[in-house]
């Protein structure tokens, strides 16, 4: 990603971040439509989830200065869908969801560039939770010892 594609997101997340909640509602409601079968992996808490949502992705932006804090703070995500057996269709409709959704909230401000930026966002978001959700094998530590990918250190 460019620094001007960076500058860009972080700039319209301030206000996606004024409208979160139901920034969020329209997120799930959106994602539902693409795949009934993901309310199952969605607490029924409705508001919980949206906050964590918003949450999720404000760190994700803040983080885009630092793309190996990201790939970590997203590998972390991508193990724990690949557990509950969402797999790279399900990662590309909840990036779809989201673009739809930034789309509509964004209005007028959701400019070709604006538009360009989340794409290339989304598109690292999801080879790095698509990467992460792959590797749920073991790896093999220096001292001779297995250890769950989880607490591997992610480089």
């Amino acid at each position: 990603m460019t620094p001007q594609q960076i500058s860009c997101i972080q700039k319209s997340f301030h206000t996606i971040s004024a409208v979160s909640r139901p920034f969020a509602r329209l997120y799930y409601l959106r994602l539902f439509q693409l795949s009934p079968e993901l309310k199952r992996h969605v607490n029924s808490q409705a508001d919980y989830k949206g906050r964590k949502l918003v949450a999720l992705l404000g760190t994700a932006v803040r983080s885009l200065d630092n793309i190996d804090g990201l790939k970590v703070v997203v590998s972390s995500l991508g193990r724990r869908y690949a557990a509950q057996g969402l797999g790279d269709h399900h990662f590309a409709l909840m990036c779809q969801a989201l673009l739809e959704t930034l789309e509509i909230a964004l209005g007028d401000e959701f400019t070709g560039d604006v538009a360009a930026a989340w794409t290339a966002g989304g598109a690292l978001l999801l080879e790095t939770i698509s990467e992460s959700a792959a590797k749920t094998t073991l790896e093999h530590c220096p001292w001779g010892k297995e250890i769950p990918i989880a607490l591997a250190v992610v480089s």
